[in-house]
C-alpha cells in the first residue's frame, strides 16, 4: 500500500480493532500504536453444545476408526494438498486412520483429488452452510489440522477449540498468539509433511495426550464467544464518547 496514503487516512481514524497481536507492527507505521486495540473473532455458540445422534460419518460413509479433519477453503494459502500428502504417509503406517476435506474450491481442488484418489480412506465432501451440520462435522472427528502458509487468525481454529479437538496447525502469522505447543495441539512447519504425519500418529496412539489437549482446547475456546467479544466491542465505543 502507499505509505502516504495510508498515514494520511489513518489520521482521521480515532480507534483501530486489530484481531491479532500479529497485526500491530504493520498498523504502527501508519498509526500511533495507542489507538490500537486487539480484539479477536468471536464464534457461535452451537460449537459449544453437544450433538446428539451424530450422523456424519455414517452420512458420507466413513468407516475408519479415526478421523482427520481439513476445513477451509481449498486454497494455494490453505495448504490443503500438503496434507494430504501427509495422508499418504500415514496410510503407508494405518488403515484405520479417515482423512477429509471439506470446503469450497478455491484452486486446489483437483490437485486434493489427483492425490487421494487410490486411497478409500480419503474423501472430498463440498462445502456445508449449516450451523448446526458444521457443529456435527467437528465433534465426528478426532483430529483438526491447519496446513497454511499464510494465516491471519483463522475462526476454525476457535471452533475446533471448542469441539474439544486437538490441533495441528503451521505456525504462521497471528496462530502462534493463540494455540501453544503442547497445551493446544503441535505445530508442523508448512510443508514439512514428514512432522505433520509424525504427529497426526502421535496423536492417534496418545488418547490421554488428546483428552488433556481437548479440555484445553474447550476451556480456552470460552474466550471467544460473541457474548464476550461485543463487550469488548461496546467497551470501546464507550471510552470514544467520553
Amino acid at each position: 500500500n502507499d505509505l502516504f496514503l495510508n498515514r494520511l487516512a489513518f489520521r482521521f481514524v480515532d480507534k483501530i480493532i486489530a484481531i491479532t497481536p500479529w497485526e500491530l507492527e504493520t498498523l504502527g507505521k501508519y498509526s500511533d500504536i495507542k489507538k490500537i486495540k486487539v480484539i479477536p473473532n468471536g464464534m457461535d455458540e452451537i460449537l459449544f453444545k453437544k450433538v446428539k445422534d451424530n450422523r456424519f460419518k455414517r452420512t458420507h460413509k466413513i468407516k475408519e476408526k479415526y478421523l482427520v479433519l481439513f476445513f477451509g477453503r481449498l486454497n494455494p494459502t490453505k495448504g490443503p494438498e500438503k496434507l494430504a500428502l501427509a495422508a499418504i504417509e500415514v496410510t503407508k503406517k494405518r488403515k484405520d486412520i479417515g482423512f477429509v476435506w471439506l470446503g469450497p474450491d478455491e484452486g486446489k481442488l483437483d490437485e486434493v483429488l489427483s492425490l487421494i484418489k487410490p486411497y478409500k480412506n480419503m474423501r472430498y465432501i463440498p462445502p456445508i452452510r449449516d450451523k448446526k451440520k458444521i457443529a456435527e462435522m467437528y465433534q465426528a472427528v478426532d483430529i483438526y489440522v491447519i496446513p497454511s502458509y499464510r494465516e491471519g487468525l483463522p475462526l476454525t481454529l476457535f471452533e475446533a477449540m471448542a469441539s474439544g479437538l486437538p490441533i495441528i496447525a503451521s505456525p504462521v502469522n497471528g496462530v502462534p498468539y493463540v494455540m501453544k505447543e503442547n497445551e493446544n495441539g503441535f505445530f508442523a512447519n508448512y510443508g514439512d509433511t514428514t512432522k505433520l504425519a509424525a504427529l497426526i500418529l502421535k496423536l492417534v496412539d496418545n488418547p490421554s495426550l488428546r483428552k488433556k489437549i481437548a479440555k484445553n482446547n474447550f476451556e480456552k475456546a470460552g474466550e471467544f464467544t460473541w457474548d464476550k467479544i461485543y463487550k469488548n466491542y461496546l467497551g470501546e465505543y464507550k471510552k470514544l464518547l467520553k
